[in-house]
């Protein structure tokens, strides 16, 4: 008996992620799930399409990535993702929920449903992220437990508190647990982790790390039996660094994730694509890539029918005229043909930047004779150096910001709880100050900069408008509003990256930098990475695990 299915996608050279290899096959696809892979004289297709001299992959998979460092909503994220071959994510919505708690999962799993990208969520493993900073919600193990009757929730996301698990803290222990019992699994984030610290990590069952940034600490993970992410997003540029630690032995243990990713670089040079094509130029095979970038995704998270062009899978397929240079013709996701139309937004109600601040607050007195703590960036990395070094002082005695000493402060914005200050190097500020409500992983506002009157008008200017991302130079402002949650535009993807644009050039006037600003001042608050960070609780140094003085 002759069955009847939707689509016939015949003539196209058809990869195989099993053997490895491209093969001239049929490809029948019935609703959401592949039939059959070959000829089949018992099948009869509604709709032929022809797709001779262009290749056949599974659809591209993001192993960890945060929708909100798009600054997009998520069904504005699965447009952008869509366009460039993404047909699946795996997304820990911890900065929305740091934000504002369950409402904001809530939020995201809501704006998921206005897309047709799988959108998989990984339940935020730390808000906040430590007890060094705080944020807008606490979430315990009470709290994300009902989640996990959403089939959208895939597991736990990122452990990134090490300190919690290594010490058998309860209610960390208990996340882990009720994902564990759920049938899920657990994400792990190991900065800085060596051999020691992943055996902890994997006695509790954490699978999976995206925090490598070289050849001995990938292979460190695969040895401990870990899936290793290689990443390349805005700012964590570790794709180069990892790939040497790949080998037909170990292939299986590899995926990729771009974790960070503003929207206007995915417009500008692709998102998964963009790690295929990089992995490619640099001398991985093609068959490898694409296996990479969709069933090893799918298994790293423990998905069945995911990820591969074979009988049972989903139909999520990206057709190319090129496969070395992932140049995308067509793209399907659930057995259907992605046309973009753009989804009205979703609003997130009831959030307000709750804060006093003065340029009294600026002050930073400094003995002059003695060194400062220093924090340096490193230039498309998370990471910090700790530099103690000499620091100019004027005649008054307090720190005086040049082109290399800028000032920092994080405020805190829920509760008007205070905020710190530090010193930091890299910015290359020649005038002004810029600011943003995106500073993780608790999201206060974090400003820069080497004059007191622009940076107090930055967080002013950012109060006014519910949160976004501002530049300042001698009283002009450039803003970028970010109404939701300070976190994500209303906006259009297309709108928004202009909007940046926009904003890019104003800081172009104060800095001649030559990476994403914004971005990287986001994770100077992060403490649970290397080295030296600043909170609103002050300075930290993530090798003592402790606060510390600017000056000793």
């Amino acid at each position: 008996m002759v069955q009847q299915v939707d689509y016939r996608l015949t003539g196209g050279q058809v990869l195989n992620v099993f053997n490895q290899e491209f093969e001239e096959k049929d490809v029948w696809i019935k609703g959401e799930k592949i039939v059959f892979v070959g000829d089949n004289q018992d099948l009869e297709a509604k709709t032929t399409i022809d797709y001779h001299g262009r290749w056949l992959v599974p659809g591209f998979i993001d192993a960890h990535l945060h929708i909100e460092s798009s600054l997009l909503t998520p069904s504005e994220f699965g447009r952008l993702s869509l366009e460039n071959g993404v047909t699946r994510i795996f997304a820990d919505p911890h900065e929305i929920a740091s934000v504002a708690g369950i409402s904001g999962i809530q939020y995201m799993l809501d704006s998921a449903k206005k897309t047709p990208l799988h959108i998989h969520y990984m339940l935020p493993s730390s808000v906040p992220a430590t007890p060094f900073e705080h944020a807008g919600a606490i979430l315990n193990a009470d709290a994300l437990r009902p989640f996990y009757q959403h089939p959208e929730i895939a597991g736990l996301a990122e452990v990134m508190d090490f300190p919690a698990v290594a010490n058998g803290q309860a209610d960390m222990l208990q996340k882990i647990a009720d994902a564990q019992e759920a049938h899920r699994h657990v994400d792990g984030h190991g900065a800085g982790l060596g051999p020691a610290e992943l055996a902890i990590y994997r006695a509790y069952g954490i699978d999976t790390d995206h925090e490598a940034t070289s050849k001995k600490e990938a292979l460190d993970r695969v040895n401990a039996g870990m899936a290793v992410f290689l990443r390349e997003g805005t700012v964590e540029r570790d794709e180069l660094a990892l790939l040497p630690a790949v080998t037909k032995a170990n292939e299986g243990h590899f995926a990729f994730a771009t974790d960070d990713k503003s929207a206007a670089d995915i417009q500008k040079e692709g998102s998964i694509n963009f790690n295929i094509a990089l992995a490619i130029q640099n001398g991985l095979k093609p068959e490898l890539a694409y296996t990479l970038a969709s069933y090893n995704g799918a298994t790293a998270h423990h998905l069945q029918n995911v990820g591969a062009l074979a009988p049972g899978f989903e139909a999520d397929l990206v057709m190319l005229t090129d496969p070395k240079q992932v140049t995308i013709d067509q793209v399907m996701v659930g057995g259907q043909f992605f046309q973009n139309k753009q989804e009205n937004v979703l609003r997130l109600p009831g959030q307000q930047i709750n804060l006093t601040f003065s340029k009294a607050d600026l002050a930073l007195p400094l003995d002059a004779s003695k060194k400062a703590h220093v924090i340096e960036i490193e230039p498309h990395h998370i990471t910090t150096k700790h530099q103690v070094e000499m620091v100019p002082v004027d005649e008054d005695g307090q720190f005086a910001p040049n082109e290399t000493f800028a000032k920092v402060a994080v405020i805190e914005r829920y509760h008007d709880l205070g905020h710190g200050l530090g010193i930091i190097k890299g910015l290359s500020l020649k005038d002004g100050a810029i600011a943003s409500t995106i500073a993780h992983d608790s999201h206060n506002l974090i400003v820069a900069g080497v004059n007191d009157d622009d940076m107090v008008l930055a967080v002013e200017t950012l109060k006014k408008i519910g949160g976004g991302q501002v530049v300042v130079r001698n009283g002009q402002v450039t803003t970028l509003p970010l109404p939701i949650g300070g976190l994500m535009s209303d906006l259009p993807y297309e709108e928004l990256i202009q909007k940046q644009q926009t904003l890019n050039e104003a800081f172009a006037k104060i800095s001649p930098l030559a990476f994403d600003p914004f971005l990287t001042l986001s994770f100077m608050a992060l403490p649970v990475i290397p080295s030296l960070k600043i909170t609103d609780q002050g300075l930290f140094d993530f090798a003592q695990f402790a606060f510390i003085q600017i000056q000793d």
